[in-house]
């Protein structure tokens, strides 16, 4: 009876051909055309997650919406949140992701934004939701509607606004009629938008003890039963119980365009490769004809990332890597740095600062959200190549297009795979959510390879170096000089052993050393720049930097031009304010790029201030706030500033009053 009676509804809607369909074990569109949908999970943006905002603890949305409230008020909680969520995902965004081969965006949605309590629906979500759709047509990409946030929660996580304690929407019959309202309420308004391709229907479904399968096989078919009421024409997305995975009671379909999705976060990208392939490709897709496609995964590194969704590819299977954008984290495509504003509210949020006034925290809280704009984030290139380029398992992309003389950042060897543009011991994390969890980056910063990368501050300055160097582990580095020209190489090294050392070798099959390398007391301090030799650059050139030993860190790799080294110059060192009371600006001129030393020293003697750096050709500068070493400010009186160069050195007296 059910099916008739829902043969009679859809007798009367209109079917339209430009919608993507399935056909088999592929997604195709009006033109037969297979689709693979790869693309985005926007993580964040509606649905929030705490470890995303480095906000402590069970960070539900909830949870977090109330913390903001009880710090600003209400009115600036929603201004807050009106220029986070439109600064999150722009046009920019959508047309980068178009332009770097992406087809696709899942957006988890909350159903609070199309129901505020049951029976009452509002168009607060279509608001949010439309620019994202404009923007995907004008730029040939789809939408995929996540249901991440159920009425209830559908598991105990944060992710699913739960009250972590029970998942509601099976319990609660009332909560699962609330769901299917909510779906046939988003189904009306897009029945008609080809830019939609489905409805992906329950996000990561968690069964409490003692529910079946059955129990979620009935909220599936009603939720498709209310959706086929008023929308022929979407595709439906079915996920697995126990996070997406276990689709027991859930075959055959029970929809004539159903596609099956499960979520991969856990194992090694080789070894679990043939497991997936006999549980989802044959177990599923084959068996009953039907597509597949990966609305999570991720969350690990580029080299694991490469090998998983081409895995996927070749099995028609599509996409979705989690995540878009999130605070200072190396395996989203995006990330935004925390500002001081809004580490002041982390610190009350986390325990260890003050509560900030209403005034503080909500400017703090919109730095935040200002940062979180495309023009403001740090773009992953390295992954973008991992889930696109071909090459990336063959051919090394210099990362920074850097011509020397100079100093070249060590941390900006080429993007490319494991043992293409680097290798190392550690490059994915196969034990994810175990005891034996391991980082592929331990420093956790700047890019998302196998290579160890931290950071550090000098002189109040952040700055990023390549750590935790094992025996046998290389960079691979490629640099184009705008002429040809004999360089003195050297290399701002750290260590707290004796006997680490490296060598250097050239594609030309020159190599300079063994060096070995001076312990230097510090694995984050205490950097001393190291000679490795002179050598040759006529045209563009890789050479790789191997540990013979390991128990290094490496900073910078520094090109110093030998074929003027020799020429005299005018620094025309000046200092201004002088006499100062709150900062030096010191200035110098240099006809050369050089390698150039800036130190700052007391009447007797004591180094106040040091930093090594290169000039570039042209007037130079830099700002010393009147601090030591240790950061601390210096007492009143006398102080010499000295500018040295392989070529000439300049000294000039400065007075410092309080």
């Amino acid at each position: 009876m059910r099916y008739i009676l829902i043969h009679i509804l859809l007798s009367s809607l209109v079917f339209c051909s430009e919608f993507l369909k399935t056909q088999g074990r592929i997604i195709v569109d009006q033109n037969d055309e297979k689709i693979v949908l790869k693309g985005f999970g926007l993580g964040g943006w509606v649905v929030l997650e705490g470890y995303m905002w480095n906000y402590p603890g069970f960070g539900s949305t909830t949870t977090m919406e109330n913390a903001i409230e009880a710090l600003v008020g209400q009115d600036k909680k929603i201004e807050f949140f009106s220029q986070y969520r439109s600064n999150y995902i722009t046009e920019k965004d959508i047309e980068f992701l178009s332009e770097n081969g992406f087809n696709a965006l899942r957006v988890p949605l909350h159903y609070k934004h199309f129901s505020p309590s049951f029976n009452e629906f509002i168009n607060d979500g279509f608001e949010l939701l439309d620019p994202i759709i404009n923007a995907c047509r004008d730029n040939n990409m789809y939408v995929i509607l996540d249901m991440h946030a159920a009425p209830g929660g559908q598991n105990t996580s944060d992710f699913s606004d739960s009250d972590g304690q029970t998942a509601r929407l099976f319990t609660e019959y009332s909560n699962q009629k609330w769901l299917t309202s909510v779906w046939r309420h988003i189904a009306q308004y897009y029945s008609n938008e080809p830019v939609v391709a489905a409805y992906d229907l329950l996000n990561e479904p968690v069964l409490p003890w003692g529910y079946g399968s059955q129990a979620l096989r009935n909220i599936y078919e009603w939720a498709i039963d209310s959706i086929r009421t008023v929308d022929l024409n979407h595709i439906v997305i079915i996920e697995g119980n126990w996070y997406g995975n276990d689709h027991t009671g859930l075959l055959p379909p029970f929809d004539d365009e159903m596609v099956y999705s499960f979520h991969h976060y856990v194992g090694g990208s080789e070894q679990d490769t043939t497991t997936m392939y006999d549980q989802y490709r044959t177990g599923i897709s084959a068996e009953h004809d039907v597509p597949l496609w990966v609305g999570e995964f991720g969350e690990n590194s580029n080299y694991w990332g490469n090998n998983i969704k081409s895995f996927f590819e070749r099995n028609d299977i599509g996409w979705s890597w989690w995540n878009y954008k999130s605070v200072e984290r190396i395996s989203s495509l995006f990330s935004y740095e925390i500002t001081d504003g809004y580490q002041m509210v982390l610190d009350y949020w986390q325990g260890s600062g003050p509560k900030p006034d209403s005034n503080a925290a909500f400017n703090g809280l919109m730095s935040m959200a200002s940062s979180i704009h495309f023009d403001s984030c740090n773009a992953n290139a390295d992954l973008i190549r991992a889930l696109t380029d071909s090459t990336y398992n063959s051919v090394p992309i210099s990362y920074s297009n850097f011509s020397p003389p100079g100093l070249l950042p060590a941390t900006d060897y080429d993007s490319g795979n494991n043992s293409v543009s680097y290798f190392d011991n550690q490059v994915e994390d196969p034990n994810k959510f175990s005891p034996q969890t391991k980082s592929w980056n331990n420093g956790w910063s700047y890019r998302n390879d196998g290579v160890d990368i931290s950071s550090t501050f000098i002189n109040n300055e952040k700055s990023y170096y390549v750590g935790w160097i094992e025996s046998d582990e290389w960079m691979r580095y490629t640099i184009k000089p705008e002429y040809p020209g004999n360089y003195k190489m050297m290399l701002e090294i750290a260590s707290y052993i004796n006997g680490a050392r490296l060598s250097v070798e050239f594609d030309s099959e020159e190599t300079l050393g063994p060096t070995n390398l001076p312990n230097t007391n510090g694995w984050s301090n205490g950097w001393r720049v190291v000679n490795i030799g002179n050598v040759t650059i006529a045209h563009e050139t890789s050479f790789k930097i191997l540990a013979n030993v390991g128990g290094f860190n490496i900073k910078n790799i520094i090109f110093e031009d030998l074929d003027v080294s020799s020429i005299p110059m005018d620094l025309n060192l000046s200092c201004y304010p002088n006499p100062a009371n709150s900062f030096v600006t010191i200035n110098w001129n240099s006809d050369f790029i050089l390698l150039t030393d800036v130190d700052i020293y007391n009447i007797s003697g004591n180094i106040m201030f040091s930093k090594k750096m290169v000039s570039k050709k042209g007037e130079n500068s830099i700002d010393w706030h009147l601090k030591s070493m240790n950061y601390k400010m210096v007492p009143s009186g006398i102080y010499f500033v000295e500018v040295k160069t392989p070529n000439e050195t300049s000294i000039k007296k400065i007075t410092y009053l309080k």
